[in-house]
């Protein structure tokens, strides 16, 4: 029996993709084994956020290539729909698959054959019709299960890449989702920007089978259209983690940046009444907004984790975000 192990960079979104992939494999007689392991396959996740995730996504494949040379290997993800050629440049490299392919491994992979040379293909990503349903579960043996509820996103801010990687704009319904909900004890739901009828819908869900969940990604001005739902979810003891990303509290960096105040304010006083009722609560904020300066003191006090993105002046510099990275780490801060 053959053996696949399946590395995965980047977000929640990736890894309930990597696992549907490996029920694929198990699926089909193949034996997943976790990423330290010896194996006949290797599939990588990618992510490609900045040039330090491509970085760190060449230097795995890479990695994997000196340990097991004779291992077929496939790469995935975000970085392989924005840069498909430079992925398959990378020695070892056999097969390459855009966003619209990674469901359809079997496909292409030739019987899984080493190649003379890498075979790439990856379509333009707003011709899918099909993102496919994910969800982790035994075949990566995570206890949280991430069941994805949305592909792409409605916003269209200029310094981000997943409306080019991940395509328009693509919800599941509750409903239609129920049967995977209910298949595990802990469950994240995962997207890029969820939509306050999706909230709504799995508030009913939640209630009517009692069962709690994680949610991330929900912006400010889904949060204060969602209140009344989260809070009652909150009480009820069935909101676990709860992530909205404000990017800053000081109205002035809100204005410029074309972001409610009002929806960014009330969703930190939100976020208080559901950390008083047990949830997890966490943020993002952009660090170094161009030159505005900033006290995070409050963010920090209130949120359980604060995550952080680079520079967001309507231009997506990698080079001053990768700048500001190696200052935030310099600091001492998560």
């Amino acid at each position: 029996m053959k053996k696949v192990a399946i590395h995965t960079l980047g977000c929640k979104l990736n890894f309930a993709e990597s696992s549907t992939i490996g029920r694929q494999f198990l699926q089909n007689g193949f034996e997943v084994s976790s990423s330290d392991e010896q194996a006949d396959i290797h599939i990588v996740n990618t992510c490609s956020v900045s040039h330090r995730a491509d970085r760190e996504c060449r230097q795995l494949i890479r990695h994997i290539h000196r340990n097991s040379p004779g291992a077929y290997i496939i790469v995935v993800g975000c970085y392989t729909q924005l840069q498909p050629e430079e992925v398959a440049s990378i020695e070892g490299v056999d097969l390459v698959l855009g966003t619209n392919e990674k469901f359809k491994i079997f496909e292409f992979a030739n019987h899984f054959q080493k190649n003379n040379y890498p075979k790439i293909f990856v379509s333009e990503i707003k011709k899918s019709d099909d993102f496919g349903i994910a969800y982790s579960g035994d075949a990566d043996g995570r206890t949280r299960a991430f069941l994805k509820v949305q592909d792409g996103c409605d916003f269209k801010c200029t310094y981000c890449t997943i409306r080019i990687t991940r395509g328009d704009f693509e919800q599941y319904h509750a409903s239609k989702l129920e049967e995977e909900f209910l298949a595990f004890d802990d469950i994240l739901l995962v997207a890029d920007s969820p939509t306050v009828e999706q909230i709504k819908d799995w508030y009913k869900l939640a209630k009517k089978h009692n069962k709690g969940f994680s949610i991330r990604n929900v912006e400010p001005s889904v949060t204060v259209r969602c209140k009344d739902e989260l809070i009652d979810l909150a009480e009820s003891g069935l909101l676990k983690v709860y992530h909205s990303p404000i990017q800053s509290d000081n109205p002035a960096v809100l204005r410029d940046m074309h972001r409610s105040i009002n929806d960014a304010i009330e969703t930190m006083e939100i976020s208080r009444i559901l950390k008083q009722n047990g949830v997890y609560i966490a943020t993002n904020i952009i660090i170094d907004y161009k030159d505005f300066n900033q006290d995070f003191s409050k963010i920090y006090g209130l949120y359980d984790y604060v995550s952080w993105n680079p520079l967001w002046d309507n231009v997506w510099d990698i080079k001053k975000a990768e700048e500001r990275f190696e200052k935030y780490l310099g600091s001492g801060a998560e």
